[in-house]
């Protein structure tokens, strides 16, 4: 039976931008194998798609994780129920053993090195846009442990100041979107015994920098600090984290951006925040073992075994 047009967009609606993105990268590769197999993509049989897999998994590192996204795309096109297939089972069973899913990191960075460098950028009429922009979206990551993707979203008609905090509210839809789930919601206190490591202090003098730019009191929050001041992409985001990392000295070639949830969530249970709050806080669920298993890291040790070993016969 063939869908409406209408319905298919709604089915759309179902997926956020980055998973459609992720779906895209699938759909280029599965129709180029397409063709060199003279079939249709979207006809494509359950054994098709497995022989596609196997072939990403052989001619690349991919984990399961990256594997799975691949056979989701395609569960998405296939009139085959290629996701309920046994056969597709044992084989995404096969790949979880040889090619398991694993933390992107071992160790994590020590936030103070990077809160050190904020503090000296001043939170004023005194700094440039760019070192503001870095700044504020640098502080929100950390103090917040949420993802780029979800700060991107923030529009200035969702955020509410009160005398003691600031209030943002994220309704758009992003990565653990769903029925039943909340929305982010962030709460950031006014850190006054500190001003210059201050969210809220912070985003309030960003406010009024770009005031100028903005046609009106909605839209993004974050505007490129370049002309003509557009809306901030994800992307130009995790530059600026990346450029704002770089400078407080950590190793950009090993830590990318995302890893300040690693470096946020991992030290805030270091100092015995309870686990509850932790999920709630950073958009995880009560029941979730994502944090224990792929983001609650220790610090990279800075004092290597080997060396402290031989170093103590000078």
């Amino acid at each position: 039976m063939k869908l409406p047009k209408c319905s298919i967009e709604t089915m759309i609606k179902s997926l956020s931008e980055s998973t459609l993105n992720q779906y895209n990268s699938t759909y280029k590769l599965w129709w180029k194998f397409c063709n060199t197999k003279h079939i249709s993509p979207l006809l494509g049989r359950t054994e098709d798609a497995i022989e596609f897999l196997q072939l990403l998994l052989e001619q690349g590192k991919y984990k399961y994780s990256t594997i799975n996204a691949h056979r989701s795309a395609l569960s998405l096109i296939l009139q085959d129920k290629v996701g309920e297939d046994f056969r597709m089972k044992r084989f995404m069973r096969g790949v979880a053993k040889l090619r398991p899913s694993a933390p992107k990191y071992d160790f994590t960075w020590e936030p103070a090195t990077v809160l050190k460098h904020l503090e000296n950028i001043a939170t004023s009429e005194d700094a440039t846009l760019k070192d503001l922009s870095m700044k504020l979206i640098t502080l929100l990551a950390l103090s917040t442990g949420h993802r780029l993707q979800s700060l991107s979203l923030i529009r200035i008609e969702n955020i509410n100041i009160t005398p003691d905090q600031v209030q943002i509210l994220i309704p758009d839809t992003i990565k653990t979107s769903g029925p039943g789930k909340p929305q982010p919601h962030l709460q950031i206190p006014f850190f006054r015994t500190n001003p210059n490591l201050c969210v809220a202090s912070t985003l309030i003098w960003y406010l009024k920098r770009t005031k100028g730019w903005r046609e009106s009191n909605k839209g993004p929050l974050f505007l490129t600090f370049k002309k003509p001041h557009k809306k901030a992409s994800k992307q130009s985001l995790s530059r600026w984290v990346k450029g704002t990392l770089h400078a407080a000295g950590i190793d950009v070639t090993q830590f990318k951006p995302h890893s300040t949830r690693h470096a946020s969530t991992s030290l805030a249970k270091r100092l015995g925040l309870n686990i509850d709050t932790i999920h709630k806080s950073a958009g995880w669920s009560e029941k979730s073992r994502t944090f224990a298993k792929f983001y609650d890291r220790p610090v990279q040790p800075t004092q290597n075994f080997t060396n402290t070993i031989i170093s103590s016969l000078s």
